[in-house]
């Protein structure tokens, strides 16, 4: 009987283990995906101008592309909530650095600049999560 009590909270301490272990690398899978969120953010700030100041910046999870990553890996960001301002596919590295623009409708407010605009910062724009699959304001 004791043979099995102690079997039984081997069995239970194992599996309290393995869930702390989960939940820690949750919080980090959510962390590293909150850091991209801010590089990829600053990189739009820092590649697309309009008339109109950026206020706000969704963007989507990042998705990978082919068997186990080997189509790269891409982003989908939408400006000041706006579908004509949604740009999809930004390229994106490992690290969660943006690589290469995107894909924007032609009447979007905001157009893609080559050269790195290095005096703008994300000061006063709102970085948001954008649950592409969720989101029926486009639809």
């Amino acid at each position: 009987m004791a043979i099995i009590k102690g079997v039984e909270h081997l069995r239970i301490e194992k599996q309290k283990r393995q869930k702390a272990e989960s939940i820690k690398e949750s919080k980090k899978e959510v962390k590293d995906q909150a850091e991209a969120r801010q590089k990829i953010a600053l990189w739009v700030v820092q590649h697309y101008e309009g008339a109109e100041p950026i206020k706000t910046i969704e963007v989507g999870k990042i998705k990978t592309h082919g068997i186990l990553g080997s189509g790269g890996s891409s982003v989908s960001i939408v400006i000041n909530s706006k579908k004509k301002n949604m740009i999809e596919g930004i390229g994106v590295n490992e690290q969660g650095d943006p690589t290469s623009a995107g894909f924007s409708f032609t009447d979007s407010d905001y157009k893609y600049v080559e050269e790195k605009l290095s005096n703008k910062n994300l000061d006063g724009i709102n970085i948001l999560y954008w649950e592409e699959e969720n989101d029926t304001r486009f639809k």
